[in-house]
């Protein structure tokens, strides 16, 4: 059925879950199906159950399998994005790494600009004039997260959605200049969204990023002059 790959230096419960994985490709499993039992993968792969065990524990950590009462292991649809949630969580990443990731989230948002334009509905526009405020509001963190989470899911791409939600609640605190109005404002992106051309949306998006995006350079050229100070 299948066979541990003790090559290289991974650990044998992660060649476990690589043997899990081909297993369930090579089977066409999809989710919903069933796994062997514990002793049935030890003895196939010639390892303790606990090895196996742990190799299964990481697959559910990954929201690949999952344990279901008198079924036993099930593959599930998996969120493509787990992992990254869990380290964002933990905090490990550096200073840098975050604002790379704040630069990922303006340009996923930007690229967007078009499906985002042509998939809104009035309900849409509804809830994101709500979120906007009335014109000057200096919105708070939490304002900022909910209005671009929600102007994200109007492209309808699910998958990129949870990324961009992972990198917004998880780096953006840290990367946004509160002191600081972006201009255009909420209110002005639900204008030119309303407007007639997705062009003239994607210019005031990218105009109402600048600040951001200034935030993460300068950090970067202080750093830089560090540097290059102590050299």
């Amino acid at each position: 059925m299948i066979s541990p790959d003790t090559g290289g230096s991974r650990t044998l419960a992660e060649s476990v879950e690589s043997s899990l994985l081909d297993y369930i490709r090579s089977e066409n499993l999809t989710p919903g199906d069933v796994l062997p039992k514990e002793q049935e993968l030890a003895e196939e792969l010639k390892v303790s159950r606990q090895v196996v065990r742990e190799g299964l524990a990481g697959l559910k950590t990954f929201g690949i399998l999952e344990t279901r009462k008198r079924r036993g292991m099930v593959v599930r649809r998996p969120n493509a994005f787990a992992g990254v949630s869990k380290l964002a969580q933990a905090r490990l990443f550096s200073e840098r790494e975050c604002r790379e990731f704040m630069q990922i989230r303006v340009f996923m948002e930007l690229g967007m600009a078009e499906f985002i334009f042509e998939h809104k509905t009035p309900e849409d526009m509804a809830e994101l004039r709500e979120l906007a405020g009335p014109p000057g509001h200096l919105p708070a963190i939490h304002d900022e997260i909910a209005f671009h989470h929600k102007l994200f899911s109007i492209s309808r791409n699910a998958m990129g959605g949870q990324f961009l939600q992972i990198l917004t609640t998880a780096f953006s605190p840290a990367r946004m200049n509160r002191g600081t109005r972006p201009t255009p404002e909420h209110a002005d992106l639900c204008d030119a969204l309303e407007g007639s051309s997705w062009l003239a949306f994607y210019d005031m998006l990218k105009k109402h990023f600048v600040p951001y995006l200034q935030v993460s350079f300068a950090s970067e050229n202080v750093n830089a002059r560090k540097e290059r100070s102590l050299k």
